[in-house]
């Protein structure tokens, strides 16, 4: 039988305290003119207390009446995403009796009902599969005993990570089919358990769980890698182990490497200074993004060691850019100069932005530089970050409408946009125009410039 631990009836503010760190109350579809919510008593752990609370409510404020608590009574379900595969249970029998002395003989108005908290933790839960039979056996009234086998205990069979919860209210009537009031959907995310407190033989066999769970699928690997961070250096010992494993998946191992960019220590770092010789690829992109969040000089040399001997097939300068832009707001010099230098226009692209980031005079001067790089990629680059700069200085100017001298039409149209910008002149180029007319764009450009540039 579910635990139903004590009631309580309040005003419509009670919708909007749900359990702390959950989602707020959403009140789901009306059903014969009433509504409901499911919220959590408090943020759930793998093996621990799963406490729901049910809130009811009229629809429109007007007065629906209800069957007596003795026949009320509803189910959960609760569907995890686990990889590419999804596990869906339905709860036992939740019976509103329990709850009897708050129970109203009708709803209106504004009144908000709390029903709970159900203690669902222990509660046997049926698989999906299984649900055409059970809730026609829970709606018919049959016994306990045509119902088919539980799967387990929902606190059993949940991991940690992120899940959803319903619940359906059922009100029987003599002679009609039961109304089913069915709450909007829950997110709940399952926190990991205390391992400290787990014997050894539980502790190893959640660890080794949860590296399996790395070699499910793309978003397994990553529900477990936010599991990994949460619980922090007591797991570093497995993924360190599993990330070497190179019979796992490739996108395990993806995972594996941002999950130790993601928990700061010094056996991470070497693991990652490591993982940059890894011939798997994609790896050391992972390690050049991510691993600069470990703020560790020796994997910063590291890097900028592997950036100076890479060629332009391996976008190592360009992850390694990124990852300094984003994860630590500033790149390092001879990173800079690195992707400055890199063979590869997507290195040099970024280095354009951070240029524009960091908006000296100095990096305004490498920048205009660029609109005279041999990919054109790398010129609109450079042109629309110089039109973002505000810069008006002839050098800035004299360097775009110089860079209309080179081919291709995208940096072409980049560099008319940055002009537009800076200019306030509005001579925008079509690549698609004809060519007499995007040489007469080009010729405007030129004849402003020259108009400019001072008398002799």
């Amino acid at each position: 039988m579910v635990c139903v631990a004590g009631t309580s009836t309040a005003g419509a503010s009670a919708a909007a305290a749900p359990g702390a760190g959950v989602e707020p109350v959403a009140w789901g579809p009306p059903a014969a003119g009433m509504q409901s919510a499911l919220t959590l008593e408090e943020n759930p752990t793998v093996g621990g207390t799963f406490r729901f609370r049910l809130l009811l409510r009229s629809a429109a404020g007007q007065t629906v009446g209800l069957p007596p608590a003795e026949k009320a009574f509803g189910w959960l379900l609760i569907v995890q995403s686990l990889g590419d595969s999804k596990r869906a249970y339905y709860s036992e029998k939740v019976p509103m009796a329990a709850t009897r002395t708050a129970w109203p003989a009708e709803l209106g108005g504004e009144r908000v009902v709390s029903l709970g908290p159900f203690d669902l933790s222990a509660a046997k839960v049926y698989a999906s599969n299984v649900a055409r039979g059970l809730l026609t056996a829970y709606v018919s009234g049959k016994e306990d005993a045509d119902l088919p086998d539980a799967a387990g205990k929902l606190n059993a069979l949940l991991e940690a990570g992120r899940a959803m919860a319903k619940f359906t209210l059922c009100l029987p009537h003599e002679g009609e089919r039961p109304t089913l009031v069915t709450s909007e959907a829950l997110g709940i995310t399952i926190a990991p358990p205390d391992v400290a407190s787990l014997k050894a033989d539980a502790r190893e066999k959640f660890f080794s769980d949860l590296m399996k769970q790395f070699d499910r699928g793309p978003w397994a690997g990553q529900q477990a890698h936010g599991t990994c961070v949460q619980l922090g250096k007591e797991v570093l010992p497995h993924v360190l182990k599993a990330v070497f494993e190179t019979d796992r998946p490739s996108h395990a191992r993806l995972w594996l490497t941002t999950t130790l960019a993601d928990i700061r220590d010094p056996r991470s770092v070497e693991a990652l200074i490591r993982l940059l010789d890894d011939p798997m690829d994609g790896i050391h992109h992972v390690v050049a993004y991510h691993g600069v969040k470990q703020a560790s000089d020796r994997l910063d040399k590291a890097l900028l060691d592997k950036v100076k001997a890479s060629d332009a097939t391996s976008r190592l300068a360009a992850w390694t850019l990124l990852g300094f832009m984003v994860h630590r707001s500033t790149v390092p010099e001879e990173v800079l100069k690195a992707g400055l230098e890199s063979d590869d226009p997507r290195a040099r692209g970024t280095a354009a932005e951070v240029l524009a980031a960091h908006a000296s005079e100095t990096n305004i001067r490498r920048l205009a530089a660029l609109l005279a790089d041999s990919s054109e990629r790398v010129r609109g680059v450079a042109a629309k970050m110089l039109g973002m700069s505000k810069n008006h200085s002839p050098e800035v100017l004299g360097a775009l409408v110089k860079a209309l001298d080179l081919s291709g039409e995208s940096a072409r149209q980049r560099v008319c946009e940055a002009l537009s910008e800076l200019t306030r002149k509005d001579l925008p180029y079509n690549p698609a125009a004809e060519e007499a007319a995007r040489a007469a764009t080009i010729a405007a450009w030129k004849a402003w410039w020259e108009e400019k540039q001072p008398r002799r």
